[in-house]
């Protein structure tokens, strides 16, 4: 699978995991959000080896939430630090990340597990750029897990890196009736991601 001051953003763009009815629950809603303490770094940047690397220093700490996040904000998250070789579309995931961050409230555990990445890259200029990329599953306790997207952007200088802003956005979900359709065509989009991923992948000379 594919797998610093700076200015950060992370989207999960959000839509329903088809399940049977039986197992059907409700569907997760709403935007959460993710800062860094206040005069405390997010975390670093680490390039070398052929991978880079990024690791967030704790406390990290829920900045907002509506929908079914709401109640969320100052609960303190766990990140687990994200690793790739490769660069842009041929990024390729090389830690684990499931999940990438999560935090508990009472009997109610939020998630979010990346399991892919679509693009990744470093550019450790002066300012540094950072941009990643990937999709996966969003988990809150009693809900469905729900399909997401995530995003991060990042510029500033060295390798450590302030958030400023880190967020959650919910696509509508598909109507009950839309489900084979859904279904399909998220089998279609992996389907056609892999195989993009895998025309991308540097060949292997042969000595």
């Amino acid at each position: 699978m594919k797998n610093l001051k700076i200015a950060l953003t992370a989207a999960f763009a959000v839509v329903a995991v088809v399940a049977s009815p039986e197992a059907r629950a409700t569907q997760i809603t709403g935007t959460i959000g993710f800062t860094s303490a206040p005069h405390l770094t997010g975390g670093r940047v680490v390039p070398g080896g052929g991978l880079t690397t990024i690791t967030f220093n704790s406390p990290i700490q829920v900045d907002f939430g509506t929908g079914n996040y709401s109640g969320t904000v100052a609960s303190v998250v766990a990140f687990n630090p994200i690793s790739w070789s490769g660069s842009g579309g041929s990024a390729i995931l090389t830690s684990s990340n499931n999940p990438e961050w999560s935090f508990t409230i009472g009997a109610i555990t939020y998630s979010f597990d990346l399991p892919v990445l679509m693009s990744a890259s470093f550019d450790p200029g002066s300012p540094n750029s950072l941009s990643l990329s990937g999709e996966g599953v969003v988990k809150i306790t009693g809900f469905e897990d729900t399909f997401a997207t995530f995003a991060l952007q990042g510029t500033g200088e060295g390798f450590t890196f302030t958030i400023l802003q880190a967020s959650n956005t919910v696509i509508p979900a598909v109507p009950d009736g839309g489900s084979a359709m859904a279904l399909l065509g998220l089998g279609l989009v992996a389907i056609e991601v892999l195989r993009r991923k895998l025309e991308s992948r540097p060949r292997l000379a042969v000595m």
